[in-house]
This record gives C-alpha cells, sequence and structure tokens, in this order.
C-alpha cells in the first residue's frame, strides 16, 4: 500500500525531487507539494493588484488554514488563532497565566518534563532565572509519567505544559487526557504541544480528553506547510487577556476609551499582529491538496505505521548494523511519525548519513529518521543498505 501510495504521490512533489531523493527528514520538514508553489504566487499577485487590499483575500486564507487544523483536531468550530512560531504563541499562553497580572504576590509554579522541543524548553528555563519555580519530571519511566505528573499539579501549580509527542524519542503520551483533565479539576491551564502528533496520527481532541486544553502546533513537519503556520487552539467559552497583545486582539472591539486595552472574543484574544500572508496562502494550497488526495490523518497513520515497521525491522535484521543502536522499549503503535535509535554517536551517524544522500537528523543521543507518505519501501530499503554500509566504518 505505501509503495503503491508513494507512486502515486511522488509526480505531484517534481520540484523537490522526492522520487530521487533519500528524505527521512519527514519529522522535521516535509517535501512540499507543487502546489504550494501556485500558492506563493497568489499570494504575489494578490499583493499586485490589490496593494493594501489584499487583506481580504489573505483573511480568507487565514481561515482556511484555521478550518484544516479544526479538522485535525476533530472540532470543526475550534478556536483557534495563528502564529508565525510556536514559541510565539508560547509566549502568548504564559501571559496569560493569572500569576502575570497583578494583584499576585505568591511564589509561580510551571509543572513540565525534560522531554519538551526547544521553544519550550529554553523559555521556561530562562524564567527560572526570574525565581519562577519550573518543575521539571523525567519523561522516563513513560508509565508512571501520567500518575507523577498528577501527583506534581495542584493548586498552587500555575500552568503544566507538556507534549503530545516527545520530539526526541517519537513516544506516543497516550495519558495526557488524564494529566489535562486533572489540572483543569484543579483551576491550572494545561498547554499540550501537539506538532509531532498533528497530522500524523489522529489527533481527536475530545476522544484523547483535551477538551479543555491549550493546544499548540504547526505545519512546518507533517502538515507540509512550510514555516510561519502555527496554531494555538483555546478551550471553549475560554476568556483570555494575554499581556503580550497585538492589535490584532482588538479587531470587533466595539467600544474601546483611549488608553485603555480590550480584548476581542475568544481565540481573537490571542491573536498578534500585521505578518506576512504568503505562508496561509501556501498552506492553503497544500491542505486543498491534501483533501483532494484525500490523505486523512488515519490514513496517514497507516502509512506511517507501515512505513516505521519495515525500518525497524529491516535495520535489526541486519546484524552489523543493529548492534549499533539501542531501540525504544515503547510498541510501534505507540511510536508516531519517525524511528528513534539511541546511539551515543548520533550526531556522528545523521553526518554521515546525510552525507552519503539520506537526510535525517539527531538529538542529542537519538537519531531520528522521519519517512513520509511520498517515500517508498525500495526508498526505504536503499537507506537501510546504505546504513548497513556506514556501520562498517562507525566505531
Amino acid at each position: 500500500m505505501t509503495t503503491e501510495l508513494a507512486r502515486q504521490l511522488q509526480p505531484y512533489y517534481q520540484d523537490f525531487k522526492v522520487h530521487e531523493r533519500l528524505l527521512l527528514s519527514g519529522h522535521s520538514h516535509q517535501a512540499w507539494p507543487d502546489v504550494a508553489k501556485q500558492g506563493i504566487l497568489e499570494c504575489y499577485q494578490h499583493a499586485a493588484e490589490h496593494i493594501d487590499d489584499k487583506w481580504q483575500f489573505a483573511f480568507q486564507k487565514a481561515e482556511r488554514v484555521k478550518a484544516f487544523y479544526a479538522s485535525l483536531l476533530g472540532e470543526p468550530s475550534a478556536q483557534i488563532t495563528l502564529g508565525s512560531s510556536t514559541h510565539e504563541l508560547i509566549l502568548r499562553f504564559l501571559s496569560d497565566l493569572d500569576c502575570f497580572k497583578p494583584p499576585n504576590k505568591k511564589p509561580i509554579r510551571i509543572v513540565t518534563t525534560d522531554g519538551e522541543f526547544h521553544s519550550m524548553r529554553r523559555q521556561l528555563n530562562r524564567l527560572k532565572d526570574l525565581n519562577i519555580d519550573i518543575q521539571t519530571l523525567p519523561v522516563h519511566p513513560t508509565h508512571t509519567l501520567a500518575q507523577r505528573l498528577i501527583e506534581a499539579v495542584d493548586a498552587n501549580t500555575d500552568a503544566v505544559m507538556v507534549s503530545a509527542v516527545f520530539y526526541g524519542t517519537s513516544e506516543i503520551f497516550e495519558d495526557i487526557g488524564h494529566v489535562a483533565d486533572h489540572a483543569y479539576s484543579k483551576g491550572v491551564p494545561c498547554l499540550v504541544d501537539a506538532y509531532h502528533a498533528l497530522n500524523v496520527i489522529p489527533f481527536n481532541i475530545k476522544s484523547r480528553q483535551l477538551e479543555h486544553a491549550f493546544i499548540v502546533s504547526g505545519g512546518y513537519k507533517y502538515c507540509q506547510a512550510g514555516e510561519g503556520n502555527c496554531m494555538l487552539r483555546i478551550p471553549e467559552n475560554y476568556q483570555g487577556s494575554p499581556i503580550i497583545t497585538g492589535w490584532f486582539a482588538e479587531f470587533n472591539v466595539l467600544e474601546q476609551a483611549p488608553g485603555e486595552v480590550k480584548y476581542a472574543k475568544g481565540s481573537n484574544a490571542f491573536s498578534g499582529s500585521t505578518y506576512d500572508p504568503v505562508s496561509h496562502y501556501r498552506a492553503a494550497a497544500v491542505f486543498d491538496f491534501f483533501e483532494s488526495q484525500r490523505l486523512t490523518p488515519e490514513k496517514l497513520r497507516d502509512i506511517s505505521q507501515q512505513q516505521i515497521t519495515f525500518l525497524s525491522d529491516g535495520i535489526k535484521s541486519q546484524p552489523k548494523l543493529s548492534q549499533h543502536f539501542t531501540f525504544a522499549s515503547h510498541s510501534i503503535a505507540r511510536n508516531a511519525g519517525f524511528l528513534a535509535l539511541t546511539t551515543k554517536n548520533a550526531n556522528q551517524w545523521a553526518t554521515q548519513l546525510n552525507t552519503h544522500g539520506v537526510q535525517c537528523d539527531s538529538r542529542g543521543q537519538q537519531l531520528r529518521l522521519g519517512p513520509a507518505p511520498y517515500v517508498s519501501f525500495a526508498q526505504l530499503n536503499q537507506a537501510i543498505t546504505i546504513m548497513d554500509k556506514i556501520s562498517l566504518s562507525m566505531k
């Protein structure tokens, strides 16, 4: 099924030459279908024709992007705001916490894990310098993580921030809904980083018990939408007033006295300001392509599981190759969109593979191999063969 689909899809990715290249970078930057170029050109054309009146068309594209993300979340009426990066949206979330607004005299406490992506990790670590208590729990052992987070989140906690899929290991945090529910029962905002979940595993927020959670994600990876297409989902009926606020957040505000800062309703309260709309034009074209090809999260999940299994089994079948790696303890069924192989030489492996034409990356001691729907079994097998040859020269 995967090879057949890959052959069907590859002609739509001529500019990225996916049929010629071994792109196991799908967890980081998936190739764009050729229609993305048309979206970029349409943005230019609208600017050339309409000058400042282009925004009516740009906002239509933004709504298309929001609608696609809402469909992935299984929440058609989802309250979603867009941003150029997850970091930008995380800052808006943090600035909306009551603990950062006067009057507040109690210590600030945020609970997270040591498995969070750089944007969240770095920002929270910096907040420690402001005497903010950042309680960082180890992800492993993962089978006790939910309970440990639940025990750490109490009425004195100001927020819990955790991933749905851990970016280093690709393990799905299946019990994240229990953590979110517990946080809600304590009146604690919960932010879920779903970047490595959205559009590579089915992520219906109701079935995952995340109705009361804030969810941050983006289109750079599995959505093939490129940069500048991040999103923040706000819980239904939540009215925020983030300190970091752009002038778009006062759209539809009927009355505002001089010097007064009011907020629009729902997700609009978290809106930013003037932005480069080309990212949304590109994304809208790509999302239309996804729908025309019927590339649903369920179908993409099936493809991904086949590919990850093929890679894992293929590497394990090569004795000299497999001895270089420790394989994840979690099952393939609990694995998201890439295969993580543990080795102290992860960076060296990634460098060698890229030199030999296999695009991949590493994080710490994790070599990360991320296939995509346009990658065939033949290409995966070719990558395994290259890895086997490299293993002969690796210590």
